[in-house]
């Protein structure tokens, strides 16, 4: 069992065939992206101790699934049995027409040996969010979640690792309403859902000694290091949930240090926050840079580039104004994803075409869905490989050829041995649906149009750092990236500094830089560590006011 630094409830797993139960663990983490500890047993001995050692570790077990037929006993038998019993949700699995489909007396559930996606992935919804202990938020989201509206707020949710369940419809002319602890919610902006989920750890204050913009491995690292070792008074401002990109990967990491046996992406996001928030870092998602300027500029006399303080300005997506001065701003924003090009392509954003593929989104196609992925890199293979497990017809696009592309020689090869359809030398050209909903797409190849039926498309062509707002204060960029270093025209900057003083870079923003999670954690602390040497290097920095920024600056500068 984990140490009990792991905070998250446990969900486990029971069938005769242990890779059987192995895979419908794995998929039931990566659905939830790694809000539950999921654990897997063969045998019912095994999975009555593996709920004992939950229990003498304090964790909550907030779901039991066995197979009916275990090699040493009756899976049935396990769940009426056990010590998980209520609060524990119970999910049997079963091919037995006289229960199948039905709730048996002591409200247990029950469902076929293989159930199809869309039975399953709701029914565990609803089971996880009924077991949620008092005093913890119980949220329903109401709509239909194939429309833009609902998947915005349910990804947004997954991605904090918010427990919720999807039912119903809204009433009247709302999209979606969201339901918290009996507060609802009519078509709320993300930041409304972070204020009222208690998201956010903002205290509305305007002075700090460091911002960081973006909360993926690079900011959150970042900041971590600037808290933690430095104690210096830090915002991490995110645009949408801890992360960034690295926390939407649809692969368990399994290269990162110190994780053996791999990781979800979104379970690592989430210790990373939890690790800023420890260190008192302050945290505003929703929230996008907008402008970057200086508000106040005064020589040094000493040789070196001015003193300043920086004002960086922000906007939540509701479009509320968020101003804060700090002594240095470190940029992490990573990058934004592509957009295809094709005619009527936005027209159908989040309700057919979409720029990231989650776990989440697997699960629910069935062996009929029509699956479209754009692009040639590793994370398009990967989407494909993880849609077509789901034994959709998948079929990839590429401009080119996969032998000229750059992905993995790996994912090459298996999507060779799989029943992916690869499609070279072609490109979307159109969008074309229905009452709002994608229905197929034209394509432009060699031989001439051709059109696509498609459930759904995913456009998965890269990215480009959201960088414009840094041009207003003269940071200098290449093709859109931040440019750090040596690399900086005229006289060269240390590593991670810019070619503004009190302005730093790390991540995927970073010109030249590697997209690797690990790469990126590791730049974070770098240029937390150049810019303690940046502050270190000066008798003071200054605020509007001309003091320093807080005690723990002017401790620094005694």
């Amino acid at each position: 069992m984990p140490g009990t630094t792991d905070r998250r409830a446990t969900v486990v797993v029971a069938d005769a065939d242990r890779w059987s139960a192995q895979d419908l663990a794995e998929r039931i983490e990566r659905y939830f992206a790694g809000a539950y500890e999921v654990l897997s047993a063969a045998t019912r001995g095994e999975t009555e101790q593996v709920l004992e050692g939950a229990a003498s570790a304090g964790r909550r077990v907030a779901a039991v699934v066995a197979a009916e037929d275990l090699s040493d006993g009756s899976g049935l038998d396990l769940l009426r049995e056990t010590g998980a019993v209520p609060p524990a949700g119970r999910l049997l699995l079963s091919d037995s027409g006289a229960r199948t489909g039905g709730e048996s007396l002591d409200g247990i559930q029950v469902l076929p040996a293989r159930p199809d996606e869309d039975e399953l992935w709701p029914r565990l919804e609803r089971m996880l969010y009924d077991t949620t202990p008092q005093g913890e938020r119980r949220v329903v989201v109401r709509g239909d979640r194939r429309t833009a509206a609902v998947y915005r707020v349910v990804r947004f949710l997954l991605l904090n690792h918010v427990t919720f369940a999807v039912e119903g419809s809204p009433q009247g002319e709302a999209k979606v309403v969201v339901e918290i602890d009996g507060q609802r919610l009519r078509n709320p902006h993300l930041i409304t859902l972070a204020k009222a989920l208690e998201l956010t750890r903002y205290s509305g204050e305007s002075d700090f000694d460091v911002v960081v913009v973006g909360g993926g491995p690079a900011g959150l690292t970042a900041a971590i290091n600037h808290a933690g070792l430095f104690g210096h008074k830090v915002l991490i401002i995110e645009n949408e949930a801890p992360g960034g990109a690295a926390g939407t990967a649809v692969n368990v990491i399994d290269n990162h240090f110190g994780f053996p046996y791999g990781i979800v992406a979104g379970e690592l996001a989430q210790r990373g926050l939890q690790q800023a928030l420890h260190k008192k870092v302050q945290w505003l998602p929703a929230a996008r840079a907008r402008e970057l300027s200086t508000l106040e500029d005064r020589a040094a006399g000493d040789g070196q580039p001015p003193l300043r303080r920086l004002r960086l300005t922000a906007r939540t997506d509701d479009d509320q104004k968020v101003e804060v001065n700090a002594a240095a701003v470190v940029v992490a924003c990573g990058a934004a994803a592509r957009r295809q090009g094709g005619k009527h392509e936005t027209d159908y954003e989040n309700q057919g075409v979409y720029y990231m593929a989650l776990p989440a989104d697997a699960e629910q196609v069935s062996q009929d869905d029509e699956i479209v992925v754009v692009g040639a890199g590793d994370t398009a293979g990967r989407a494909a490989l993880m849609f077509a497990a789901k034994a959709a017809r998948v079929t990839l696009l590429v401009r080119k050829t996969l032998e000229d592309s750059p992905m993995l020689p790996s994912l090459v090869r298996d999507i060779k041995r799989s029943a992916i359809r690869v499609r070279s030398h072609t490109e979307i050209t159109e969008y074309v649906g229905t009452d709002g909903r994608l229905t197929d797409v034209w394509v432009k190849t060699r031989q001439g149009p051709d059109k696509l039926r498609v459930n759904a498309v995913y456009v998965l062509i890269g990215a480009d750092p959201d960088t414009s707002w840094l041009e207003g204060v003269g940071v200098e960029l290449k093709k859109k990236y931040v440019v750090t270093g040596t690399d900086v025209s005229g006289a060269a900057r240390p590593a991670y500094a810019t070619s503004v003083p009190g302005v730093f870079a790390a991540g995927d923003v970073r010109y030249r830089g590697v997209r690797r999670i690990a790469m990126a954690a590791g730049e974070g602390a770098a240029a937390a560590l150049a810019v303690h040497n940046y502050f270190t290097g000066r008798s003071e920095v200054l605020r509007a006011d001309g003091g320093t920024a807080n005690a723990a600056l002017g401790a620094y500068y005694a």
